[in-house]
């Protein structure tokens, strides 16, 4: 495995890049798609499921249908290049074939989060976003409020009786790598949504990078089964591109749960999965399922090669089941990255199999990363062609924030960390925005201690919120897993557990005073849990302020010994 080879960029900054080069040929995504409905037209481009069965589209019928979209498009709705067209529509074979039709208008496409829109209003939730894109069309599924109460355009309207007989002739697009090809939103977990222009160029340098790391990808089209929303850059951007790039096949799945688990185990072993794309929720509920199914397990890893995911998320306890797994079932590779809305889903890939949780990789070829110095602590910043234009704020373009050598600032803070092998990568080190400080002035780096706490009290919690900011002391409160749900004196072992903790980090930025256990799971209506399953701790901490106000004051439990 190759190092990072390092470079000098002035003020004593140290700057890191991969040491495969990017390919100067990156072709337009839609060329990709063009491509393969040349050479496999009848191979499955994206199957969903409908009642009892599931139905799909082809790369050849993909390609006719989004040229004909884009034609009625024009002619139906006065659509030119560059105008926004804004979906509500969950993902599947309509938001693909729409997503398609604006690649090939030079439309700009955005996928609008599902619960501020469930109204279908104006009102104070949706106003940020349709300021940021001012989109000139909304489209919606058939009977959802917004088609009476936005005047947006009901889905099967629009698709149906597509003519597509002349699909394969139809007049090509002029265009550039700095088009503009989607806008995605950040979170908003700490403020207004923003908006984030993705231009057909860096969707091209993202997924020529990730093959170049990953040429796993491109000895046979890869397939997926995935739940990610469509709203997000990483379901609605990498992974669809990513199969179309290499002409693979996704499978849309339910939103993991409990109760999806036999049918989304039914469909893996359906269909063989090549690669797993993944969050913390879905491993951990679909090892739930499979550690107790030999049978399943084996039908998951027939032709597993990979299972991905965001490196910066997993835990100490999911790690280990998630290596125990790959021990015991077959000999796919766990890889990992990171990355943001901002650089079109990717900045750093897994070079080899990861030794340990937190791996964040390497930068992609063609990209630099800088680690500077911020109040302490490292942050993690980015150059590159993945790197988006500004953001969309009120109607407005700003800028996003570049330090004074235009490196991206991404918020994380990051480490050298070298592996048994010697080579280095990044890890990842929590986020600057979640550290606080006491009363004291004393810093508490929240991310680092959650992880810490975490794996001290693995496997009994899911995750811990902290809170202390201004005050004399930390309190917290624990989020039980199914292990510790079933524990029947969770509240006692808890105690003795944080109080070792306590007495091996006794500093006031790391001893916990009091605690308590979650009696509900945080609210995603309420911008508490992220679409990916991880609490978003700032906007727990602001919902739920009176439960932290009571552990300061005496309430819940304090750490005591066995």
């Amino acid at each position: 495995m190759p190092a990072m080879p390092e470079e000098r960029a002035g003020a004593g900054r140290i700057v890191y890049r991969n040491a495969l080069a990017l390919p100067h040929d990156r072709p337009d995504i839609f060329q990709r798609l063009s491509h393969w409905a040349h050479r496999q037209p009848d191979r499955v481009l994206l199957s969903e499921p409908a009642d009892d069965e599931r139905r799909s589209i082809s790369y050849g019928q993909a390609l006719a249908r989004a040229h004909a979209l884009r034609k009625r498009l024009v002619s139906r709705h006065g659509l030119r290049k560059g105008d926004c067209v804004a979906m509500l529509a969950p993902a599947g074979i309509d938001a693909l074939v729409l997503k398609l039709a604006c690649l090939a208008g030079g439309f700009v496409h955005t996928a609008l989060p599902p619960f501020p829109f469930r109204a279908g209003v104006h009102d104070d939730a949706t106003r940020p976003f349709l300021r940021a894109a001012n989109p000139r069309l909304i489209v919606a599924p058939d009977n959802h409020p917004a088609i009476a109460g936005m005047g947006a355009v009901s889905v099967a309207g629009l698709t149906a009786a597509l003519d597509c007989t002349a699909g394969g002739n139809a007049e090509e697009l002029d265009a550039s790598p700095d088009d503009w090809a989607a806008i995605f939103f950040t979170s908003g977990s700490t403020g207004a949504p923003k908006g984030v222009p993705i231009t057909r160029g860096m969707i091209s340098s993202n997924q020529t990078a990730i093959a170049t790391m990953w040429p796993f990808l491109t000895v046979q089209p890869p397939v997926l089964v995935d739940w990610l929303p469509w709203h997000h850059v990483f379901g609605g951007l990498d992974n669809i591109f990513k199969m179309i790039w290499n002409g693979g096949t996704l499978h849309v799945d339910a939103t993991p749960s409990a109760a999806t688990m036999d049918a989304t185990v039914r469909l893996i072993g359906e269909v063989s999965p090549t690669m797993h794309i993944a969050v913390p929720l879905g491993l951990r509920l679909l090892l739930d399922r499979l550690e107790n199914d030999a049978a399943a397990a084996n039908a998951f890893t027939r032709t597993l090669r990979a299972i991905f995911f965001a490196g910066a998320g997993i835990d100490a306890e999911l790690w280990r089941r998630l290596a125990a797994f790959r021990d015991a079932h077959g000999d796919f590779r766990i890889l990992s990255g990171y990355g943001a809305t901002e650089a079109a889903s990717t900045i750093c890939l897994s070079p080899a199999p990861l030794e340990q949780p937190g791996e964040l990789g390497h930068p992609l070829p063609g990209h630099r990363i800088a680690l500077v110095d911020v109040d302490g602590r490292s942050e993690l910043r980015v150059a590159g062609p993945n790197v988006a234009p500004c953001y969309l704020i009120d109607g407005e373009r700003v800028d996003l924030p570049l330090d004074e050598q235009g490196f991206y600032c991404t918020g994380d803070a990051a480490l050298l960390r070298t592996r048994s092998d010697g080579v280095s990568i990044f890890a990842f080190d929590g986020r600057l925005a979640e550290d606080f400080k006491l009363s004291s002035g004393v810093k508490v780096r929240t991310g680092p201690l959650r992880a810490g706490l975490l794996a001290h009290c693995a496997p009994l919690l899911d995750d811990i919120v902290i809170s202390g900011e201004n005050r004399e002391r930390l309190v917290a409160l624990a989020f039980p897993s199914v292990a510790g749900r079933a524990e029947p004196n969770l509240a006692a072992v808890l105690a003795a557990r944080i109080d070792r903790w306590n007495r091996q980090n006794g500093g006031s930025s790391t001893a916990v005073a009091r605690f308590a256990l979650a009696d509900a799971p945080a609210d995603r209506t309420r911008g508490e849990l992220s679409d990916k399953g991880q609490i978003v701790q700032s906007r727990y901490l602001r919902n739920h302020a009176e439960i932290f106000e009571a552990l300061q004051a005496g309430s819940g439990q304090a750490p005591s010994s066995a």
